[in-house]
């Protein structure tokens, strides 16, 4: 048996200009940051010939083309196995709907390092992330960008630039470890309670970028710059004014979106007034988890137990996506 483990990642700046619709024009950037929850894949050979894949749901076929998962189907076809005798197993330690911590590339690279673990076959980190991304924006059609994968597969904290001819370029932040122990220790995620449809967020944001819609752009460059700007104030040191610009990556995130929800309106509010320095979904937004940037980690605590806002305590990964059986 072989087992993988794939990190999630926070989003600390320039998402979503990661999508080729933007990047292919005008080179996108985003930092992020990887962290010790994750998703599990587990390969085994069957006795018969049949795939059997176990995740939210259970599959048994006979072929390939039998699958009903979009992603496993892809995967395994990229194997070119002869007779399949395959056992593959899923987990993960959130939940996949709508948490903005980039699940779905988190799954496809450890899906994909695994199968290439059970085949014999070396491939480097870069081409597995590379072909996490093909499978599932070009084979899958899904409106995404590249940073999850990417990030998912190398770990640790990282610039990711997403240049015009389509190559990804990757750069560990240059953060002192002092730094990033205090950035580790003043950063909550809560669950807000809402999910959100990642795809067709994006696939309004693609539509409005294609058709070169002027606020769209600009918009988005300016999600750019606060990519650059997070980069420079951990490099720098200056926490709280990473912490600061959540919020400026907040109401420009509320300014693409199609609708807002009032009640995400009101929390952000409220932890701002409850200790927070900064705060921002993570993700496309609309909801999954807010991150808050704190010195009053109590106080704030104490605010998000009102709603029943369920605390995910983390700490920042370095090994990135791995065998570990």
């Amino acid at each position: 048996m072989i087992i993988t483990r794939a990190p999630l990642r926070l989003t600390f700046g320039g998402a979503p200009t990661d999508l080729d619709s933007y990047s292919r024009k005008y080179g996108g950037f985003c930092i992020s940051a990887t962290i010790n929850k994750y998703v599990y894949v587990a390969v085994n050979r069957t006795f018969n010939e049949q795939i059997f894949l176990k995740y939210s749901n259970i599959e048994k076929v006979k072929s390939v083309d039998e699958i009903g998962h979009p992603i496993f189907r892809e995967a395994i076809r990229l194997m070119n196995f002869k007779t399949p005798q395959l056992e593959i197993s899923s987990m993960a330690d959130v939940p996949s709907d709508g948490s903005g911590l980039g699940n779905s590339g988190a799954f496809t690279v450890a899906l994909l390092k695994a199968l290439y673990q059970y085949r014999n076959i070396k491939l480097s980190d870069e081409a597995i992330s590379a072909q996490a991304c093909d499978i599932n924006i070009n084979k899958l059609g899904k409106v995404q960008g590249k940073q999850d994968e990417y990030a998912s597969m190398t770990g640790g904290i990282n610039c990711f630039y997403f240049e015009t001819n389509g190559n990804v370029r990757v750069e560990p932040l240059n953060i002192s470890y002092d730094n990033m122990l205090k950035l580790q220790n003043n950063l909550l995620l809560f669950y807000t309670g809402f999910n959100h449809d990642t795809n067709s967020i994006l696939k309004h944001q693609e539509s409005k970028t294609q058709l070169g819609d002027k606020e769209m752009i600009r918009n988005l460059n300016n999600a750019y710059s606060f990519g650059q700007s997070a980069k420079n104030y951990l490099e720098a040191g200056n926490l709280e004014g990473f912490g600061q610009r959540l919020n400026d990556q907040w109401e420009n995130k509320e300014q693409r979106m199609l609708r807002t929800n009032p009640m995400l309106k009101r929390l952000h509010m409220g932890f701002l007034n409850n200790g927070a320095i900064g705060a921002k979904l993570i993700g496309s937004g609309g909801g999954g988890f807010m991150m808050i940037y704190t010195t009053f980690h109590e106080r704030v605590r104490d605010y998000a137990k009102l709603f029943n806002m369920e605390e995910l305590r983390f700490s920042f990964d370095f090994e990135g996506c791995k065998r570990i059986i």
